[in-house]
Order: structure tokens, then C-alpha cells, then sequence
């Protein structure tokens, strides 16, 4: 059975990328993504950590592995037709830090290459993102007494690119999901599920009528707006 790829996306106000200059060649990329032991936001009823050491079966996988070298794609906006960097030839590098896992990018002397390091020092890319599958057994649920899950993720089975991006995309969730459900399911009782079910419901429909009245008065804002242009009072 395939495993089902995931995206995380990691702000750049959380964790900056960073330019290294260097004066005979192009700036290289840094960044972190994950970070380990920080619980993200809510993924739609979960938090989630990476643990330290999961992704060290993978950093660690020499090129002689029956499996072969760790193959993963650093990318603009997870398009791959715009490489930026690539673990086998060594333009792409990662390694084990306390805050989580580094990544050090070596942008190619390409328009694309030269554009996102532009943007990069105007401030216009918002994060970093990354791709991954986890492994059969490599995760661990614990639940809070409000009803939120954390699921920390123990072993990454694979990890297939690191992207700059310069919007974040939803995180792609629905394997951690079912996961939760199953965990769930094993471990409460049929009354706690129908709480958390109705607290989770009631979190969606609160956030709705946040976002429609967030609308409602900006597109007030700006029929007021252009009515005063044009002369007009609004009684």
C-alpha cells in the first residue's frame, strides 16, 4: 500500500530563510522546516511535533543503500519544474539541529534561480513547505483534556521536497485524519467521541461566521468608500 504524501508549511516569521552571501557566486538558501518539539497550529482537530529523531534514518541513508541515496527535490512552490537544488548532486544539503532539520540550498545561475533569491531579499516569499510520508508505526497520539489530539510524528519514511514558497497552501492533512479517527476509536469511549465531534463542529461554525462577517465588513468598508468618493452619504 502506498504511503500518502503530506504537506507542512513552516512561516517564514516562525522560522526565517536566510541568505548566506558569498562573493564569487550566488547566496545559499538556509532555512529549517520542520523545527522539532514545536506544535504546530491546528491541523482541523490535531496539533502536530516532529520528534528530533525522525527523520534520521533518512539523513543518515548513505548512497550504497539497496535503496539508494536519499533523493529529495528543494523547489519553488513545489513545482517540479522549477529545481532549485537537489540532495544527489549535492546542491541540496540537510542535517540534524537542535531547532529541527537544516536545509542549505544552492540556487542554480538560472532566471528562476536568480528571481527567487530576489524575492527572497524583498521579503515577498512567505515560508518554506515540506512533503513527507510517515512511516507504518511512526507516530504517537496523546490527547488534551479540552479535546485537542497531538500526534507526534516518530519515524518520517520518506521526504520528498522542501519548497520555498510565496503562498502556503492547506495543509494536506487527510492521512493524519484518519489516523486521529482510529486512534480514537481504540482509545475513547463513544460519549468522549460525540464531545470532541460536537467541540470540533462548533470551532468550524464559529470560524465560519468569523470569515463571513470579516467579509461582510471589509465589502461595507468599501461600498462606504466609494459612495463618499462619489459624494454620496450612506444613512
Amino acid at each position: 500500500m502506498a504511503l500518502e504524501v503530506e504537506r507542512r508549511y513552516v512561516a517564514a516569521a516562525e522560522l526565517p530563510i536566510e541568505l548566506e552571501e558569498r562573493s564569487a557566486a550566488a547566496p545559499i538558501i538556509k532555512g529549517i522546516s520542520p523545527p522539532f518539539n514545536s506544535p504546530s497550529v491546528d491541523l482541523g482537530g490535531f496539533r502536530e511535533v516532529f520528534a528530533p529523531d525522525a527523520f534520521d534514518h533518512l539523513i543518515g541513508r548513505h548512497r550504497n543503500d539497496p535503496r539508494g541515496g536519499l533523493d529529495v527535490l528543494a523547489l519553488f512552490n513545489h513545482d517540479e519544474n522549477q529545481v532549485l537544488g537537489r540532495s544527489t548532486s549535492g546542491t541540496l544539503e540537510m542535517n540534524r539541529t537542535d531547532k529541527g532539520l537544516a536545509y542549505s540550498i544552492t540556487p542554480p545561475d538560472t532566471q528562476m534561480g536568480r528571481d527567487v533569491v530576489t524575492l527572497l531579499r524583498r521579503g515577498d516569499l512567505t515560508g518554506a513547505s515540506f512533503a513527507f510520508s510517515v512511516a507504518a508505526g511512526g507516530e504517537r497520539w496523546d490527547q488534551a483534556p479540552d479535546g485537542m489530539a497531538t500526534r507526534t510524528v516518530t519515524k518520517v519514511e520518506n521526504l520528498y521536497d522542501i519548497s520555498v514558497v510565496s503562498r502556503p497552501a492547506y495543509p494536506s492533512s487527510s492521512a493524519a485524519l484518519r489516523s486521529l479517527e482510529a486512534w480514537r476509536a481504540e482509545h475513547l469511549t463513544e460519549a468522549e467521541q460525540n464531545h470532541i465531534a460536537e467541540r470540533v463542529a462548533d470551532e468550524a461554525a464559529d470560524k465560519r461566521r468569523r470569515w463571513s462577517y470579516a467579509i461582510t465588513s471589509t465589502a461595507a468598508r468599501l461600498i462606504s468608500a466609494r459612495l463618499k468618493a462619489h459624494g454620496t452619504r450612506i444613512k
